[in-house]
């Protein structure tokens, strides 16, 4: 009796999940060449506008590093249209705010909108994007804070690893690998920052998502009265790929951190391309993998508090990073631990109630979406032109088997070949490891191309 309404649990989930309906996504273009996607969705009054950029880390050349993230954070410095105070007063009034962000890969910039408030919302955001002011003092001050707080030598030593993880991985060549130092920063002026902004921030370089309780006529009347302007001499999408140089074997870095009472570990494998059938496999091994992880280190071993392996194929990178934190006495037992969880898992691969467990979660993931913002991100048109195709991520998911899973395991969890960044105090973890004389030793000055 009990494996019957086990069964009917089941099924129920099932029936639930096939039974998802997507929003409708419909969408158009401006003369100008923005695309814009409108999202019906939801029954509260309120709608989420969304802009993607395809411009982030990838897109800056030697000497611009951070360049994305900082014209993303001055866009709430103000307008030509409404200068900081103002903008910042009129958002309050409407009880919302203008949130940006750049990663590795594209920009986003969103605000959220009560319906009656719509046009003065798109008023207010457009001004934003199509006319943003750079004020000189204000941006000094951002610099300023922005040396301060990811200064290497106060850097918390998570951030210290992952900075060292990705100079380890891209190469310094790579904009992926590069960071700031204070001398390349504090040479920015407004001037410059516009220009970076000019090249990137183009209406055929960005896609417009308009989700919530709205519909396409309302919503193409906004675009087009307050986007159809939005002109810039560069026009085109930008194509940046880079590549990454395999990892053939074991690799381990240090880096010191004084006085750090405990030390990070980031180890960095490749994973496959982002956006592709593997990828997608991938993630279901990652889910479980993952699993393993705090099982067999956290709660067997007692090394850490938490330990994670993240995938992002949104950041546009095939590197997967396994990442934890441990005291400094546990950094070489910890490694030894990892080596054993990861060898298991290659040579066993996972059973059939993991990969359920798995594959559930996934869909759970998309089926317990109930947010206009969820929904805008979940359609990125940047990282998924083919709207259609990301409608069928369901079914998609639903055709990976145990044996595709297994298999992903054999070629992507090797057990001979990562890099691993150990930041941490050197005078206690030194004596700890018995490698440490073949370990690379990073500095500042690696950063710094010095």
């Amino acid at each position: 009796m009990k494996n019957y309404f086990l069964s009917v649990i089941i099924l129920f989930e099932v029936l639930l999940v096939q039974a998802q309906s997507f929003p409708e996504v419909q969408q158009f273009q401006l003369p100008n060449k923005l695309k814009v996607y409108v999202i019906p969705y939801g029954e509260i009054p309120t709608t989420e506008v969304t802009l993607f950029i395809n411009c982030g880390q990838k897109n800056e050349i030697p000497g611009q590093q951070f360049y994305s993230e900082i014209v993303a954070n001055c866009l709430n410095l103000g307008s030509e249209k409404y200068d900081r105070t103002q903008l910042q007063d009129e958002l309050f009034k409407l009880g919302t705010g203008i949130s940006a962000s750049s990663n590795e890969n594209y920009t986003t910039v969103s605000a959220r909108f009560l319906n009656e408030n719509l046009e003065q919302g798109f008023d207010l955001f457009s001004s934003v994007i199509m006319k943003p002011l750079f004020p000189d003092e204000e941006l000094k001050q951002y610099i300023s804070q922005t040396v301060d707080f990811n200064n290497l030598n106060k850097m918390d030593i998570g951030n210290l690893a992952s900075v060292f993880s990705n100079l380890s991985v891209y190469g310094i060549n790579n904009p992926l690998g590069r960071y700031f130092y204070k001398d390349q920063l504090i040479k920015i002026t407004p001037v410059i920052l516009k220009d970076f902004y000019s090249f990137n921030y183009t209406p055929g370089n960005s896609r417009l998502v308009i989700c919530g309780k709205t519909d396409l006529a309302s919503a193409k009347l906004l675009a087009e009265k307050y986007f159809t302007s939005w002109t810039a001499p560069y026009g085109e999408v930008n194509g940046v790929n880079f590549s990454i140089d395999p990892i053939k074997k074991v690799e381990i870095g240090f880096i010191n951190r004084s006085g750090a009472t405990q030390a990070s570990l980031q180890w960095n494998k490749i994973g496959p391309q982002p956006l592709t059938k593997d990828a997608d496999i991938f993630r279901v091994a990652n889910n479980v993998f993952n699993q393993v992880l705090f099982k067999e280190i956290r709660e067997k071993g007692g090394k850490t508090y938490g330990i994670r392996s993240s995938y992002d194929p949104g950041s546009g990178s095939s590197v997967f990073s396994i990442t934890t934190q441990v005291r400094s006495e546990e950094v070489e037992n910890t490694m030894v631990l990892f080596d054993q969880t990861l060898k298991h898992f290659f040579e066993n691969g996972i059973n059939r109630e993991q990969f359920s467990k798995a594959i559930k979660s996934m869909e759970k993931s998309i089926v317990g979406m109930d947010d206009p913002s969820s929904w805008a991100q979940f359609f990125n048109p940047i990282l998924y032109p083919n709207i259609d195709a990301r409608k069928n991520i369901i079914n998609q998911i639903n055709l990976i088997t145990l044996d595709d899973v297994n298999k992903i395991i054999k070629k992507y969890y090797t057990t001979d070949s990562y890099k691993l960044i150990i930041a941490g105090r050197e005078d206690v973890i030194a004596p700890l490891i018995p490698q440490w004389n073949t370990l690379k030793k990073y500095s500042s000055n690696d950063i710094l191309g010095l």
